[in-house]
């Protein structure tokens, strides 16, 4: 999905706080589900909710980011930065999809989700893909303004063409 611009400027510098926001938050949010689940029941499908918003930000942040990557010199820095951003996107997919499979299976399964064996598996699957998406959407949020001040400045000495 790609969305250029937005109010006459490039779409990705605006888009990115989407995910960059919402996908740490989510993250932290799942993690303290993993920890404590007895908070899913209050606040699961708010923590659901803000990973969909997270997601969604980041298929938006990578379309758009495609498309600036067309239109602005290539470093090898920002060659990192598109990569990462692929597994961001990827992620923050991921996160989403864990956490939404596991509120409706405790929503419609809720006799199986009581058993331990089992709600440590999801507790460890939950932090594990929150720890992951989280990691890595911060790494490519660093990497992104890194490129772009390297840009910008004209002045990053670990930067090569």
């Amino acid at each position: 999905m790609e969305l250029n611009n937005l109010f006459g400027l490039p779409a990705h510098p605006l888009l990115v706080h989407l995910p960059v926001v919402m996908v740490p938050m989510a993250a932290l949010g799942a993690i303290i589900l993993a920890i404590f689940p007895r908070f899913f029941s209050r606040f699961g499908w708010w923590v659901t909710g803000i990973a969909f918003i997270g997601a969604v930000g980041a298929i938006l942040a990578a379309g758009s980011g495609e498309t600036l990557e067309e239109r602005v010199a290539r470093t090898s820095t920002l060659r990192d930065h598109a990569e990462m951003g692929e597994t961001a996107r990827l992620l923050a997919v991921v996160l989403f999809v864990v956490l939404l499979i596991v509120m409706l299976a405790r929503k419609y399964r809720a006799t199986d989700m009581a058993k331990k064996a089992v709600a440590i598996a999801v507790s460890v699957v939950i932090a594990v893909s929150a720890a992951a998406a989280g990691w890595v959407i911060i790494q490519t949020g660093h990497s992104g303004a890194k490129a772009s001040w390297c840009e910008v400045t004209k002045n990053c000495p670990n930067v090569k063409p």
